[in-house]
């Protein structure tokens, strides 16, 4: 039998994958609670889990390689609901949920095909279609407002078509938005209106944010009146890790700017940026809690081979570890 924790008013269960059992599984634990529970349990490696919107499911990848995506209830706690969403033999990543949870977009890379594209499932009845025309690497989001799947192309390599590009999911009305190098990680803001990510096309990963209905001006020579994305970020080190605050006023993010991963937070034109962690080791990957009171996050504090999980609120302080084991604990999600 597998128990499954209840999810806590406030959003204080937490999930996330560990190997502290001999392979890769996918655990929760409410915070604070001390109890953690493993809620895959099968001698498969499951990693990245990604919560459905209504909290109802939860999606991870089968196998290191992403040999599969598999779907998980997270309502009944006697032999819950489990089936995979990808089909056939291939590599499958970066799944992400529609905002009434009922589909999901990921990238498959079929076996045989050269290429990955972005395919769109639904939940109650598997069966993928293809959604985009052009190769891809990733997808990133699906706004809020449910008319827009982003997803990164192939890169300087592919230059006719690498960007970030958007397309309606009923797979009408697929656009270009952005045509710069390394451009990825493509974050909605709550209300669908912009459109954060990361780019290298000034020589290093930076963040920018762009209106929805802007144009990128590495896109064309002909400009008009429509503002291009705006850089927020300008250092020399390494940018990553976007997670827009559920009110779209903040952006947490991950800088190696002063010397090794630790994460900041901006307002979201780029204003005030302030460091949250001040360790000599690497903190990442956080992410804000549904209320947006308490931020999720890695920290290598034991060391590089047993990360761990942490929490602490918006202004960085009452840092507290969530997990406590021998093994490594990644992929915090709420």
């Amino acid at each position: 039998m597998v128990t499954l924790a209840c999810n806590a008013r406030g959003g204080s269960t937490l999930y996330f994958s560990s190997n502290r059992d001999g392979n890769w599984e996918i655990y929760s634990t409410v915070v604070k609670s001390g109890e953690v529970v493993n809620i895959t349990n099968t001698a498969e490696n499951e990693i990245n889990p990604v919560l459905s919107p209504d909290r109802k499911w939860i999606a991870f990848l089968i196998g290191r390689d992403g040999r599969s995506i598999d779907v998980l209830s997270l309502e009944s706690r006697d032999s819950p609901e489990r089936f995979a969403i990808s089909k056939g033999a291939g590599r499958f990543w970066s799944p992400v949920w529609s905002p009434d949870s009922r589909q999901i977009a990921f990238a498959a890379k079929k076996s045989g095909e050269e290429s990955a594209y972005v395919q769109i499932t639904d939940l109650g009845s598997p069966s993928p279609a293809r959604l985009s025309t052009v190769k891809i690497t990733e997808v990133g989001d699906w706004s809020p407002d449910g008319d827009s799947v982003v997803f990164s192309s192939m890169g300087p390599n592919n230059s006719d078509s690498g960007g970030i590009h958007v397309r309606n999911p009923d797979g009408v009305n697929q656009s270009q938005m952005t045509c710069g190098i390394g451009d990825q990680e493509a974050v909605w803001s709550h209300d669908s209106s912009k459109l954060a990510f990361i780019s290298e096309r000034d020589g290093n990963k930076e963040i920018y944010v762009m209106e929805r209905g802007a144009v990128d001006g590495a896109c064309s020579d002909n400009k008009d009146d429509r503002p291009e994305p705006f850089r927020l970020t300008e250092t020399d080190e390494v940018e990553s890790d976007i997670s827009w605050s559920p009110d779209g006023e903040k952006i947490l993010f991950v800088s190696e700017r002063d010397g090794n991963k630790e994460i900041y937070v901006m307002g979201e034109r780029g204003d005030k940026q302030t460091r949250l962690t001040f360790n000599n080791i690497d903190d990442y990957d956080p992410v804000w809690s549904p209320d947006g009171q308490t931020i999720a996050f890695v920290s290598e504090l034991a060391s590089a081979e047993n990360p761990d999980i942490f929490v602490m609120d918006p202004k960085g302080q009452n840092q507290t570890r969530v997990t406590t084991s021998t093994a490594m604990d990644k992929d915090p999600r709420w």
